[in-house]
């Protein structure tokens, strides 16, 4: 297995999911892996959490009494003969303790199926917090990136602002000497089916220079990595237009950001 397959598995280690092989596999993995000893304490302590606040159920009165009828009918009435030997006091108790672990054992049972209903629950809202996290920390690895770009020496970082169709949209384009670059765009429009913005390198006296395409998240956000041709490294004006899903050789849609607004 990979880094990532190991990785996969240390939400389902954290709420003992694993079989004994995965498990001796995964061990094997986190004594030479920081990284995932780092993570695995993290869903650990997500999934301690989610357990303390989840509020116990106790059963029904009339789950309870239930439960002690049916046990009442399985027990046959023993007759205790009374005598003075210690031997048969405990015996007595003996009966009667067993009698009380049958009912506590019917009890636990019905607690158990209480339990495994909320489990159900809980699991949905792992995944849901599973889902969240994993976006935020790809969220932070980008956000990562892009400043150690920004902080790279001769890195150049231009804004775009939003005109009339995109009104309170930002985004920043940051590229280096060669022209690596990396963009992060928010609050943008949502965009129809089938379309994408795409950036654009425009250099006065020549036809605008295609670059990628992306569309945003459900919030307006978008981030992504592209290469500034070289004439365009110098003074340009970059846009962002709509156009058909996957971009195209040049511009057909409206523009929405570009720098200069």
């Amino acid at each position: 297995m990979v880094h990532s397959d190991y990785k996969e598995m240390i939400p389902a280690r954290a709420l003992s999911a694993l079989d004994a092989a995965e498990a001796r596999a995964l061990d094997q993995h986190l004594s030479g892996c920081a990284e995932c000893r780092m993570e695995l304490q993290e869903w650990e302590a997500t999934a301690a959490a989610m357990a303390l606040s989840a509020n116990p159920l106790e059963p029904s009165p009339e789950v309870r009494e239930r439960i002690l009828t049916e046990v009442r009918k399985d027990v046959s009435p023993q007759v205790i003969p009374f005598r003075s030997t210690t031997r048969n006091i405990w015996s007595s108790f003996g009966s009667l303790g067993a009698m009380a672990a049958v009912v506590t054992m019917a009890a636990l049972i019905v607690g158990l199926i209480i339990m495994w209903r909320q489990n159900q629950a809980a699991q949905a809202n792992l995944a849901e917090l599973q889902r969240q996290l994993e976006t935020t920390r790809k969220e932070v690895e980008r956000q990562n990136e892009f400043f150690q770009l920004v902080n790279s020496p001769g890195t150049r970082m231009v804004e775009l602002a939003g005109n009339n169709r995109a009104v309170g949209a930002t985004a920043k384009l940051a590229y280096d000497t060669s022209g690596r670059a990396m963009l992060i765009a928010n609050r943008l429009p949502s965009v129809p089916q089938g379309k994408e913005y795409q950036l654009w390198f425009i250099v006065e006296g020549r036809p605008p220079m295609p670059g990628k395409s992306f569309a945003p998240d459900n919030s307006g956000s978008a981030m992504m990595k592209d290469l500034v041709p070289e004439m365009a490294r110098g003074k340009a004006v970059f846009a962002l237009t709509l156009e058909p899903a996957g971009g195209v050789n040049a511009p057909t849609g409206d523009m929405y950001l570009a720098t200069g607004l």
